[in-house]
C-alpha cells in the first residue's frame, strides 16, 4: 500500500512538472532566430556627408538622423603635430577612408590632379583580410576616387560625379540588387550649400533632405537584413566643419574641427565617453573625443579583418575592446602617451620593430633615441592599435635661389635631406638627400651645415658648424673650387671667432646679411663693405628685433622671402613670420611647420 502510494504520488508529482514545463510551439522559434541572429552576416555601410556642421543637426527635425547615435569628434589632426592637417575634403575624406592623418597619407588639399594617397585605404585592408569580400564606393565628389587611383582595383563598383539623387538612386541600387559587404556612399550637396549660402535656411532645408535620403537606405537596409538575415553597422560621418557663419573652412577653429560619428550600433567607451588625462587640453577638450581616424578600425573590427602593428592605424575602434586611446606624443617631455585601463600589456612599436613591453595601465613610455628622422610610435593593446609620428628633424638652414623666377627656395634638415619649395604655390616640389648629384661638392659637409643665404652676386653662402664656410655657384650648380675656406677677418671681416657660432643667416634687401648666432646674438654684415658694420655683435631682444627676444636661442634657421618678408626657423619646428617694413615679427606667430603652414616642408 505504501510503495502504491508512493508510484502515484510519483506520477502526480511528475504529470505536474511536466504540465509546468511543457515546451511552448514559440520556444523552438525564438531559439532559432536567436540562432540565425548571431550566424548573420555582417555588412557596412559608411555615409559620408560632406560638409555638415555637427550641432546644426539638432536644431530641426531629423528623424532618420535621430535613430542613431552620435558622438562628436574632431578632424584636421593634432595642431602643432606632424598629423595637423587642413580641414578641407581632400584631407578629410582621405583620413576617413585610411584611418591615418596626412603625414602618412600625404594628401594635404584638394589638389586631386597633384596628390595621391600614400596610404592603404580600407578597401586594401579588407581585400588583404579577405578576398571574397565585395567592396563598392560612391562618390558624388570625384576627386576621392582620384586621390585613391591607386586603390582602384580593391574596388568591386564603384561610381563618381553626379548630384546627392545621383548617389541616393546607384546606393539603392547596390543595397537591393548587389551583394557587397562594404559599401560607401558620398553625398556633397550639404557643403555645396554652405559654401553658396551660409547657415541659413538653404542649409537647414538641405539637411531635411539628407535625412530623407538617409531614410530611403536606412529603410533599404532594414528590409534586406530581414530578407537576408545580414547585420549591418551603419555609420555616419563628415569630412569637415565650416567656419564662422558656415560659408567655408580649412584652418584650425574648434567649429572647423569639429565634426561627428554617428551609428547604428552600440559603442565602447572610445564611443561613450571622453578622456581628460591628455597631453593637449586644448579647443574646449576637443581632443578628448574620437578622432576621424576611428572610422577605418571600427569597420575592419566589426568585420572580423585583424588589425597588425604594421598598419600604423591612428587610432582604436569605437566597437568592440579597447586599444590603446589617444596616443600621442607629449609635447612637454617628448613621452609616446596613451590611456588605458586594460589589465593586460602593451607593446611598443618604432618604425615596425618592437622594442618595449609595458603595463598597457602605465599610459606613457620615453625613448630616448635620437637618431633623425621620421620616428612611428605604434602601441598595440588587446588587439588594437594607435599610431603617432615623431618627425625627430629640423631646419637647418634656408636658401634663396637665384632663378629667373625668383620663386624658388631651398631649405636643407638634419636628417641630410633638402627641399625644393615653390614660393609662389606655397608648396615643395620635393624631398631628396644630399649628395654630389643633387649639390655637387657638397655631399662631405651636409652633416655641417648651420646656416646659408643668398648673396647679391649669384653666390650662396653655406656656414659650417667647425669655423669653415662653402661658396656655391648658382649657375654652374656646384661648389667653387678651393672651398671649404676658413672664416677669419681676412675672408670674413670682423667675423674672426665666430664662424662656429652662426646658426641662421639671411639677406636684407641686398646691402646687408644677418647672422645669428647660438648665443643670442646676433651681427649685421656690410654686403657693400663686405665687412662687419662697427657696434656688433649685439644681443638679441625686443628692442633690437621686436617680437624676437624670447626666442634668441632657439633659433635654426632663416630665410629672405621678398621685399616685405623674411622667416625665422626655431628648435621646436615652429616658425615666425618677419615684417621688414614695420621691423617685427607679426601677431600670431610662432606656429607649427605642417601640412597647412608649409606644405611637405617636413616630408
Amino acid at each position: 500500500m505504501k510503495n502504491t502510494q508512493l508510484k502515484l504520488v510519483a506520477l502526480l508529482f511528475g504529470l505536474m512538472l511536466f504540465s509546468c514545463h511543457k515546451p511552448s510551439l514559440e520556444e523552438p522559434s525564438k531559439k532559432l532566430q536567436l540562432l540565425k541572429a548571431s550566424q548573420a552576416n555582417k555588412k557596412v555601410l559608411l555615409i559620408g556627408i560632406d560638409g555638415l556642421q555637427y550641432d546644426k543637426i539638432g536644431e530641426i527635425e531629423t528623424p532618420n538622423f535621430d535613430t542613431f547615435s552620435f558622438t562628436k569628434a574632431y578632424t584636421g589632426g593634432v595642431v602643432g603635430t606632424p598629423s595637423e592637417q587642413g580641414t578641407k575634403s581632400g584631407p578629410g575624406w582621405m583620413t576617413i577612408l585610411t584611418g591615418v592623418w596626412g603625414d602618412k597619407h600625404g594628401v594635404p588639399n584638394n589638389s586631386s590632379g597633384t596628390y595621391e594617397s600614400q596610404a592603404k585605404s580600407i578597401f586594401q585592408y579588407l581585400k588583404e583580410g579577405n578576398s571574397s569580400i565585395k567592396t563598392s564606393s560612391i562618390a558624388t565628389w570625384a576627386p576621392i576616387h582620384e586621390f585613391l587611383q591607386n586603390q582602384m582595383s580593391y574596388i568591386d563598383t564603384r561610381s563618381q560625379g553626379g548630384n546627392d539623387s545621383d548617389a541616393t538612386t546607384s546606393a539603392l541600387n547596390e543595397i537591393n540588387n548587389s551583394n557587397p559587404e562594404f559599401l560607401f556612399v558620398h553625398f556633397d550637396n550639404i557643403d555645396i550649400v554652405g559654401h553658396s549660402s551660409g547657415f541659413t535656411t538653404n542649409y537647414y532645408k538641405a539637411i531635411k533632405e539628407m535625412d530623407e535620403r538617409l531614410g530611403l537606405l536606412k529603410n533599404a537596409i532594414d528590409k534586406r537584413s530581414k530578407d537576408k538575415n545580414e547585420d549591418w553597422l551603419i555609420i555616419l560621418t563628415t569630412d569637415h566643419g565650416r567656419k564662422g557663419q558656415g560659408y567655408s573652412h580649412g584652418g584650425q577653429s574648434e567649429q572647423e574641427k569639429t565634426i561627428f560619428i554617428g551609428m547604428n550600433k552600440t559603442g565602447n567607451d572610445e564611443f561613450t565617453s571622453t578622456v581628460s588625462q591628455i597631453p593637449n587640453n586644448s579647443l574646449n577638450n576637443l581632443y578628448s573625443y574620437p578622432a576621424q581616424t576611428s572610422i577605418v578600425p571600427t569597420i575592419l573590427t566589426y568585420l572580423n579583418v585583424d588589425i597588425t602593428p604594421s598598419s600604423k592605424l591612428s587610432s582604436t575602434s569605437l566597437i568592440g575592446d579597447l586599444g590603446p586611446r589617444k596616443v600621442m606624443i607629449n609635447p612637454i617631455n617628448n613621452n609616446l602617451y596613451w590611456y588605458s585601463i586594460s589589465s593586460n600589456n602593451a607593446e611598443i612599436y618604432k618604425n615596425d620593430q618592437l622594442i618595449a613591453t609595458v603595463p598597457a595601465a602605465q599610459g606613457y613610455y620615453n625613448d630616448v633615441d635620437t637618431s633623425q628622422g621620421v620616428l612611428n610610435y605604434t602601441v598595440l593593446i588587446d588587439g588594437q592599435i594607435g599610431s603617432v609620428i615623431r618627425k625627430n628633424y629640423k631646419i637647418t638652414a634656408g636658401l634663396d635661389w637665384n632663378d629667373i623666377t625668383n620663386n624658388t627656395a631651398y631649405f636643407f634638415r638634419t636628417d641630410d635631406k633638402y627641399v625644393k619649395y615653390n614660393k609662389l604655390s606655397d608648396e615643395s616640389y620635393y624631398t631628396s638627400p644630399i649628395n654630389n648629384s643633387t649639390w655637387a661638392g657638397l655631399d662631405s659637409y651636409k652633416e655641417k651645415i648651420n646656416a646659408a643665404f643668398k648673396w647679391n652676386n649669384n653666390k650662396g653662402y653655406f656656414f659650417l658648424n667647425d669655423g669653415t664656410y662653402i661658396r656655391y655657384d648658382m649657375n654652374n650648380d656646384s661648389v667653387d673650387p678651393g672651398f671649404p675656406k676658413a672664416i677669419n677677418n681676412t675672408t670674413w671681416p670682423g667675423l674672426y671667432g665666430l664662424g662656429n657660432k652662426i646658426i641662421a643667416a639671411f639677406q636684407w634687401n641686398n646691402t646687408k646679411a644677418y647672422l645669428f648666432l647660438n648665443d643670442g646674438r646676433y651681427i649685421r654684415y656690410d654686403m657693400n663693405n663686405d665687412s662687419v658694420d662697427p657696434g656688433y655683435p649685439k644681443e638679441i631682444n625686443n628692442t633690437t628685433w621686436p617680437g624676437l627676444g624670447n626666442y634668441s636661442t632657439k633659433i635654426t634657421a632663416a630665410i629672405d622671402w621678398n621685399s616685405q618678408y623674411f622667416y625665422i626657423f626655431l628648435k621646436d619646428n615652429t616658425y615666425l613670420k618677419y615684417d621688414k617694413q614695420s621691423d617685427s615679427v607679426i601677431t600670431g606667430y610662432p606656429k607649427p611647420i605642417n601640412s597647412s603652414t608649409w606644405p611637405g616642408l617636413l616630408k
